[in-house]
């Protein structure tokens, strides 16, 4: 059984315009949780919310550890095109990031096919620039599960497991249990996150624990179960 996580990489401040907190707040939140990184990964420059490219860019200004808190540079990328094509260029990511998500927003591109989706989530499996697979249980970008992870696996990719899905996509609960079965079957790793927009959820994975619980999920496949884990995946993402 997962009892809890030691990290949360996927908040937002208020730099995302639908965001509430500050990065200090969010900051603030982990330690209350009792986690010992947290990631900033704000919405990308597509999105109508999202920050301009220099506010990535700038992300190493933070502190590696605050209070006593690991704190890591990230971004939510948006897909801007169903060819799997992204929202920061090659040389923030590559230089100024720790660590990237991917994910699909009706606000910048509205839903297509599963056939779209399905070619979206394959180019990005090949995409040395992607890290994490965010939200993709959301039923109205829903892809041919069986074909895809697998492919993110094999690719090295994360499969987020996204808190805030059960609590704003409620509809896209059944997506996210039949995706964690195949990540099971395949053997292909997840990373558990809030998708805070307030800090007050910064932390906060009930559902997504209880889900990957009620399947026993094993903890070995959940890269934020614990911090060596995590460092291990990192150490594998640079190399």
């Amino acid at each position: 059984m997962i009892k809890r996580l030691t990290a949360d990489l996927h908040t937002h401040t208020d730099v995302s315009g639908h965001g509430y907190s500050t990065v200090y707040e969010n900051i603030t939140a982990a330690k209350a949780a009792g986690l010992l990184a947290v990631g900033i990964s704000n919405h990308c420059p597509a999105h109508p919310d999202g920050a301009p490219e220099g506010h990535f860019r700038n992300l190493r200004v933070l502190p590696e550890w605050v209070d006593g808190i690991r704190v890591l540079r990230g971004a939510e990328l948006n897909f801007i095109n169903f060819d799997g094509e992204i929202d920061l260029s090659p040389d923030t990511i590559e230089n100024r990031l720790d660590y990237t998500i991917a994910s699909f927003h009706e606000d910048v591109i509205p839903p297509g096919s599963i056939k779209d989706h399905t070619e979206a989530y394959l180019h990005a499996a090949k995409n040395p620039l992607i890290d994490i697979i965010g939200h993709s249980g959301t039923a109205c970008y829903e892809y041919d599960f069986e074909r895809v992870i697998p492919e993110l696996g094999k690719n090295g990719k994360l499969v987020e497991i996204n808190e805030g899905t059960f609590r704003v996509r409620k509809d896209s609960a059944q997506n996210c249990r039949t995706i964690a079965r195949l990540c099971m079957k395949y053997s292909v790793s997840v990373i558990v996150s809030s998708d805070a927009h307030f800090c007050r959820s910064v932390g906060q994975f009930d559902e997504a624990l209880a889900m990957l619980n009620s399947l026993n999920f094993p903890k070995q496949l959940v890269v934020n179960a614990g911090m060596e884990q995590l460092e291990s995946w990192f150490l594998r993402k640079r190399r």
